[in-house]
């Protein structure tokens, strides 16, 4: 898993300090190792597999019995729960993407609103959002933000950080992101020095 040393924090930082430097716009960045804990799906595939094995031990020329079987199930369950929910990056890969994504969107929105972003008093807040395991990048921003600068200049910035997240270059899709936000909302949202800096601007772990 993707680890963040000191300078990548402090890089990531002080794009977000030059960014609001010329912008009354307020910015977060949170990286989240992984978007949700997925117990149930580990859970039900190991519960399909135990129970799938006695027919598949009926085909075998060896009369086993039920107690046998039944125990057997027991331990083919417990050891492949065990493997799928603590072996790092196993329950991930069993979740459908669909799910995976809609999860890591969830938790985008609402930290957006559990880290204050919406509270910022020119409503010009913005939270950057990367979740490793799921590989999933999000801006969520005041909708006035977003009606503002128009879809194609959205999409530009966001089709940008994706990139370079998709590349493994999350430092950098973060630090671009933001000073291309940041940019771009200073037309519609200038720089205003009594506003002071109302969100913290060190990288969010989580």
């Amino acid at each position: 898993m993707r680890h963040f040393s000191g300078q990548d924090k402090e890089r990531i930082q002080a794009a977000i300090r030059a960014a609001e430097a010329g912008t009354s716009g307020q910015f977060v960045a949170v990286v989240a190792r992984c978007s949700d804990h997925y117990w149930s799906v580990p859970l039900l595939w190991a519960s399909i597999l135990a129970l799938v094995l006695p027919g598949v031990l009926l085909f075998l020329p060896v009369f086993l019995g039920w107690e046998f079987l039944y125990q057997l199930q027991l331990l083919v369950f417990v050891v492949l729960a065990a493997i799928f929910l603590l072996v790092p990056g196993v329950a991930v890969r069993l979740i459908p993407r669909k799910v995976k994504y809609h999860r890591a969107q969830r938790l985008a929105h609402a930290l957006f609103y559990e880290r204050g972003v919406h509270r910022t008093r020119e409503h010009s807040g913005v939270l950057f959002f990367v979740s490793l395991a799921e590989r999933y990048v999000e801006i969520v921003a005041d909708q006035g933000i977003h009606e503002q600068m128009g879809e194609a200049r959205w999409q530009e910035i966001i089709g940008l950080f994706v990139s370079c997240v998709r590349q493994g270059q999350i430092v950098e899709g973060f630090i671009q992101a933001i000073g291309s936000c940041g940019e771009a909302m200073q037309r519609y949202y200038p720089a205003d020095s009594t506003l002071g800096n109302e969100l913290s601007d060190g990288l969010v772990e989580l």
